[in-house]
């Protein structure tokens, strides 16, 4: 008897939560909802802290910025500030702030807020924030009006692409807790500020009435996170999202000829990546705390071995569905005029017979024929991690570890969510992973993070995986210095250049393909979808994501794609149920085998 109590009593209960969301989702009907499918989980809503891609898509709708990037090129663009003066040499920008502005709460937003930003952000080194402001001081000497000065020389000025944060919340943040603050108070300026977030599911962002473009035609924009990208794109199909990124390569060329939805396959510098763990003592870590890489990858005999045993052309060919290019360098901006031209002696190609014979010349030798090479009489053997959130991180490591063991290289494997991959990369406790960049406009920040102070040092905080290779080369710190205050755009091109023909010679990054941005859309609720850069990019998930502001919904209905709040509870006590009956099966099942 006790079995059927159990499902009596979940059906009473079920019956009175359905009585009490059903009103709840009565009254959502008449919102409209943009729901956007995704396989990444937020990070945190931190915006000081966030690393994902998907953090930084709430970023881009919750804060606005002093200036914007156009939709069409990136070109700089009124913002929170509707003009500016530049002063004779370069260095002083004075920015005039619009009338009436406010944050979501109502709370006016001034040149206080904005100078605010940027004098705490760079005396207390912001990750998100410090390679903008480290030389920039800003003033606000009445409420429209932002003066800021570089102490060096500035190529992004007047360009203040800058989240800016509320003043009025985060001066309640302790400096020692900025990095850690959970930030969901859901105050912003941007077209939507977040209103819910339960992490592995979904996250909700509200229009925020306050937004200084006018008031959007969405009232929600609902994230829902997917473990499985066929489901997303199989929910794409039946009408429950609206949109999806980071689409299946498998999937994408069957969606480009379905009608009624629209594949976008866009570009905007990304790039996916092996990351060889380079770490080799400076700066010097805890070795209590943080852990090293094989000694062998201090080598760069061996990493260049390992950048000749990589066949580019088959990963974007069995992996990515063709959908891609073969990598050289980083990419460190969606303008590939970035990217240098490498010379047939600078590039690895793919080679097994000469990755075998430069390990054989450096003495990396198998003596007991097992097929693995040693290192001071011990087998070679890696820890490779695979990212547990992405669809291609497993077909990667399939080839590239079957390649590394042609090569006399051995690996075990281990899987983790992407939150988790952020803490090891972290704490060094790693050999190699495949993982991707989406770059910013200009290719300062990208740079920035294979300096040798981005390197995790800090035994409380692991979050800062920036640079995961662990590499540190002083010549490349001063090309960035170098670069970070050329205002000859010709010159600085050329300063990047060697910079990423430097980094690359390292064989600490292994660019494996260059790789649009996979999404798609339904045309039968919205309209408006803005690519970015026109032509060519993607239409979620940009740099500044100008979409959200622009779609109008078609007239017919927007909020049966969406999940209201009833909508989640709904899933949430079918799911009850089913663990109810499942569980009143599997216990009967128990106690009848109990009785025999």
């Amino acid at each position: 008897m006790k079995p059927v109590k159990l499902l009596a009593a979940s059906l009473v209960v079920l019956a009175a939560l359905g009585a009490t969301t059903g009103a709840a989702a009565q009254s959502d009907d008449d919102k409209v909802v943009l729901t956007i499918g995704l396989t990444q989980d937020l990070d945190t809503p931190n915006v000081t802290a966030g690393e994902l891609v998907s953090s930084y898509e709430l970023y881009n709708l919750q804060y606005a910025s002093p200036t914007d990037l156009a939709s069409a090129d990136f070109a700089t663009s009124p913002g929170l500030a509707e003009s500016w003066e530049v002063s004779d040499d370069g260095r002083t920008v004075t920015y005039t702030l619009r009338e009436g502005l406010a944050w979501s709460d109502d709370t006016p937003l001034t040149a206080e807020d904005i100078a605010y930003t940027i004098n705490r952000s760079r005396d207390e080194e912001w990750l998100n924030y410090s390679s903008t402001v480290a030389n920039l001081t800003a003033e606000a000497p009445d409420e429209r009006t932002v003066v800021v000065t570089s102490k060096v020389n500035d190529p992004r000025l007047p360009g203040l692409s800058l989240y800016i944060v509320p003043k009025h919340v985060w001066e309640k943040v302790p400096a020692d807790d900025v990095g850690t603050y959970a930030a969901l108070d859901g105050v912003g300026s941007g077209p939507f500020t977040l209103s819910e977030w339960k992490k592995g599911q979904f996250w909700r962002m509200e229009a925020n009435p306050n937004f200084w473009r006018g008031q959007v035609e969405i009232d929600e924009v609902v994230f829902r996170v997917f473990r499985n990208a066929d489901a997303m794109v199989a929910a794409l199909r039946s009408g429950e999202l609206d949109a999806a990124h980071n689409v299946p390569a498998s999937s994408f060329p069957d969606l480009e000829t379905e009608e009624g939805i629209v594949a976008v396959a866009g570009e905007q510098g990304g790039f996916d990546y092996l990351v060889v763990n380079s770490y080799d003592n400076e700066p010097e870590r805890d070795t209590e705390v943080f852990d090293a890489p094989h000694p062998a990858l201090t080598d760069p005999v061996v990493r260049q071995a390992i950048a000749h045993a990589i066949d580019k052309e088959t990963l974007v060919e069995r992996v990515l569905n063709g959908i891609a290019t073969p990598g050289t360098t980083m990419s460190p901006s969606p303008n590939p005029a970035w990217i240098p031209e490498l010379t047939e002696d600078e590039v690895y190609e793919f080679d097994l017979d000469k990755a075998n014979q430069l390990l054989e010349d450096a003495g990396y030798t198998d003596s007991n024929g097992n097929g693995i090479r040693e290192y001071e009489g011990e087998d070679i053997v890696l820890r490779y991690a695979i990212r547990s959130e992405s669809e291609y991180s497993k077909p990667y490591a399939e080839f590239i570890t079957g390649w590394l063991e042609q090569i006399g290289l051995d690996t075990t494997l281990s899987t983790y969510d992407d939150g988790q991959l952020i803490e090891v990369a972290g704490k060094g406790d790693f050999d190699l992973y495949v993982w991707g960049w989406t770059p910013f406009v200009d290719p300062d920040p990208m740079l920035s993070y294979f300096k040798c102070d981005q390197i995790s040092v800090d035994a409380s905080d692991f979050s800062n995986y920036y640079n995961d290779t662990g590499l540190c080369d002083p010549e490349y710190d001063e090309l960035y210095t170098q670069q970070n205050v050329e205002l000859d755009p010709d010159r600085r091109q050329e300063i990047v250049h060697e910079m990423l023909t430097r980094f690359y010679t390292s064989a600490a990054y292994i660019v494996a393909a260059t790789s649009p941005d996979l999404q798609a859309y339904r045309t039968d609720r919205f309209t408006g979808w803005v690519k970015q850069p026109a032509e060519t990019g993607p239409v979620l998930f940009s740099n500044s994501s100008p979409s959200y502001w622009n779609l109008t919904p078609t007239g017919e209905s927007s909020s049966d794609s969406g999940l209201s709040t009833g909508g989640f509870v709904a899933i949430a006590i079918a799911g009850v149920l089913g663990i109810v009956l499942v569980g009143w099966y599997f216990l009967r099942r128990r106690t009848a085998e109990e009785r025999e």
